[in-house]
């Protein structure tokens, strides 16, 4: 058996009481655990996710933004979720006030959180209520984590960001040094700001908490006020659609890039056509940054029927802004320095409460047959890429566990910071891509599979 044979055979588990993916290994069980516990696939997928921001803190958390798509029993189309902050009220002014320089870490480019209102929006869907969803989280944070390769390894590639703007440390990138490989890290503040959500839901940053980040921001040099931290309201609509090889295919609206991708496949997803669609969307503001890992994935299915996806994000390429809240372990997105394009009049400019595009995006495909995928992959201005390959590769199958497999450990493509073509086993490494897709099938006779792509620590568990 050849190696990718057998990492495709391992990243692909099937059972019929639920099914979970993860880009943490560890959140996997606790997403399984809210399944045995009673609950239905948005409890397994919130819980899940809100132990990714414990676990992936430079990836995800409570000051990003989400995007999913969801699927109820008997339902004949997925639904939209789409929580993205808004910009802040002053920023529009600050832009023009330093000649249009774009800022895209630093105080200047913190943006609107819009996950605590997603959270909290699937969490509705659930029945466990976000006290039990969010207690793993909690107990994770107060006992400490281990330090993963994958924090190590983020870390390092961060330091410029996050000296320039901590150079008194963070938890996260201690004075002393480097937080060692394996070493145990507690994060209390986090655990304090998590209880906090299990209370307040998306209403968490209207009190203290808001007061505290924003003096911390303003202090720093930012804008973001407290009328800024009003409740995000999550879009809620129906997704983009095509058909393509009898396959019904489905991506999560604007602002998010989710109809790049069905441009991309429906016009043969090849490189150029990918090229193609993102440059019709990205602003004209620079070429997307060589490492990309500001972001994380969660998907659940359960036995009722429920299918969900969410994709959660500090912004890329790591530790959003740079910025981390003392005393609460938060790193603050930089969505706004990212996704905003920084010139007078342009329609994309940050004017006050209007939402930036952004990379993130969900995806849902239905099969002749009757056979539902949900899935998505982190991956900044990569993701299209990805997931066009994933999913042109599934499109002529019957979304089986095997061909599952095989599309997860095929080799990537990419584009490089220039705009040229990077690939698996040539100009990048095998696995060498940082794509990790998490992905979950609903079978017509009521089967559940977790994929999860064997590249980085994202991980697939069945019941």
């Amino acid at each position: 058996m050849t190696q990718n044979t057998e990492l495709a055979r391992r990243a692909v588990v099937s059972g019929t009481l639920g099914a979970v993916a993860t880009g943490a290994r560890p959140a996997a069980a606790i997403g399984t655990a809210m399944l045995l516990q009673g609950g239905n696939a948005f409890d397994a997928a919130v819980a899940t996710a809100l132990a990714e921001t414990v676990l992936l803190p430079s990836k995800c958390g409570l000051a990003g933004d989400l995007v999913a798509l969801h699927l109820g029993p008997g339902s004949d189309r997925p639904a939209s979720v789409v929580s993205i902050g808004r910009a802040p009220a002053r920023l529009y002014q600050a832009a023009e006030d330093s000649g249009w320089a774009r800022s895209v870490t630093g105080p200047l480019s913190v943006g609107v959180p819009g996950a605590p209102a997603g959270y909290a929006s699937l969490a509705a869907r659930g029945r466990l209520g976000l006290s039990t969803l969010a207690q793993p989280a909690i107990d994770l944070a107060n006992r400490g984590i281990t330090w993963s390769a994958v924090n190590h390894r983020l870390v390092s590639e961060s330091l410029d960001v996050l000296e320039r703007w901590q150079p008194e440390g963070t938890r996260y990138s201690p004075p002393d040094g480097p937080l060692a490989l394996g070493s145990r890290i507690r994060l209390p503040g986090l655990a304090e700001l998590l209880t906090e959500f299990a209370r307040r839901g998306a209403d968490l940053f209207t009190g203290a908490l808001g007061e505290q980040i924003c003096t911390y921001v303003t202090g720093k040099g930012g804008v973001l006020e407290m009328s800024d931290l009003q409740p995000v309201t999550p879009l809620e609509t129906t997704p983009e659609n095509t058909e393509l090889a009898g396959t019904q295919l489905w991506a999560t609206p604007a602002p998010t890039y989710g109809p790049a991708l069905l441009e991309a496949l429906g016009k043969g997803a090849a490189p150029e056509t990918v090229k193609a669609a993102l440059t019709a969307l990205r602003a004209p503001t620079g070429r997307p940054p060589a490492l990309v890992d500001g972001t994380s994935t969660v998907a659940a299915a359960d036995a009722e029927g429920n299918l969900v996806v969410l994709v959660h994000s500090n912004s890329f390429p790591r530790y959003g802004s740079g910025l981390v809240v003392p005393g609460l372990d938060l790193v603050l997105s930089n969505r706004a320095g990212r996704g905003f394009t920084f010139a007078p009049g342009h329609p994309n400019a940050p004017h006050p409460g209007t939402r930036p595009p952004t990379t993130l995006h969900a995806w849902g495909a239905r099969a002749a047959d009757g056979s539902w995928l949900l899935g998505a992959t982190p991956g900044g201005e990569q993701q299209v890429p990805w997931n066009t390959q994933v999913l042109d590769q599934l499109l002529t199958t019957d979304f089986g566990p095997a061909a599952l497999g095989a599309a997860l450990a095929s080799a990537r493509w990419e584009f490089g910071p220039d705009g040229e073509l990077l690939r698996e086993g040539a100009e990048l490494d095998e696995f060498g891509a940082r794509s990790s897709h998490t992905i979950v099938r609903r079978q017509a006779d009521g089967t559940l599979t977790a994929a999860a792509d064997p590249r980085q620590d994202a991980a697939a568990m069945a019941l």
